[in-house]
């Protein structure tokens, strides 16, 4: 939303440089309490930027977050190149640091993330995404059928 603000060149983003647009009247402090409590970026970052190379001590307490809420699961991420609506630049950050912990310090968390990128879609869910869905769905469901079951 902050670059939407910097593009649209709200007064409450440029009369600050972005600032103070956080807790605006165009962004107000409610929301960035929504945002603080459901938005992934928000739980693990807050409103701070995000660190790809988290520090150790920093790593502790996002691996805290992480087991709590992302252990043992699959993302997949489906993004036009061309969204302008919802632009992957905004969540390129973000999910270079997911996939950087969960292929490094965080790779015991059992956590699968596919990212694509879909070259000439905008803010649509194209027939390339249908078919990544599809097969995604379907391996997860059958990597979940496949587990032995444990007796009790």
């Amino acid at each position: 939303m902050t670059d939407r603000a910097r593009l649209s060149k709200l007064e409450s983003y440029t009369s600050s440089n972005g600032t103070e647009f956080l807790g605006s009247k165009d962004f107000p402090e409610a929301l960035v309490a929504s945002i603080l409590k459901y938005d992934p970026r928000g739980i693990l970052f807050g409103t701070s930027e995000i660190e790809i190379h988290p520090s150790e001590s920093e790593q502790m307490r996002l691996r805290r977050i992480l087991d709590a809420k992302l252990r043992g699961k699959r993302v997949l991420v489906c993004s036009g190149g061309e969204d302008k609506l919802v632009p992957y630049h905004c969540s390129e950050p973000f999910l270079n640091f997911l996939k950087t912990a969960t292929s490094s310090w965080y790779s015991d968390g059992n956590v699968y993330v596919e990212d694509n990128v879909y070259a000439g879609v905008g803010h649509a869910y194209s027939e390339g995404m249908v078919k990544d869905t599809t097969k995604f769905l379907a391996s997860t469901v059958a990597s979940v059928t496949s587990k032995p079951t444990s007796k009790m």
